[in-house]
């Protein structure tokens, strides 16, 4: 009888990284609805909006996804505050609906994963 492997030990880090790439498409547009970004801009807002908690370090490959799936669209390109010509992305109808269905998606889970963590079992 073959013994089991043993699980490598996983890093708090590791889920950080999961949380990441599990919200960023909610982040995303949840910022594209607010304004028109492009895509070199929405790190550094998610980091200061977040006051230093969250970074995309490479939002392109959820950009380019999202695309495809006409959640958001190229807009005219235009200066950006660098003064260099940049392409601008803005939330689409779909994109409204489908941001729309993250944002209770994540409300429930979250606060069920509040209530399981302010639990302090049964008392009796």
């Amino acid at each position: 009888m073959m013994a089991e492997p043993v699980p490598a030990k996983r890093s708090a880090a590791s889920l950080e990284e999961n949380l990441k790439k599990a919200l960023t498409e909610l982040l995303v547009l949840h910022l594209l609805s607010i304004q028109q970004y492009y895509i070199g801009e929405l790190s550094g807002v998610l980091k200061e909006k977040s006051s230093g908690a969250l970074s995309i370090v490479f939002p392109y490959a959820a950009i380019y996804r999202m695309a495809r799936a006409d959640y958001i669209t190229e807009v005219k390109k235009r200066i950006a505050p660098d003064g260099r010509l940049r392409q601008y992305y803005t939330i689409t109808d779909d994109g409204k609906r489908y941001l729309a269905e993250l944002k209770e998606i994540y409300r429930e889970f979250s606060a069920g994963v509040d209530q399981i963590l302010m639990w302090e079992g049964d008392t009796e």
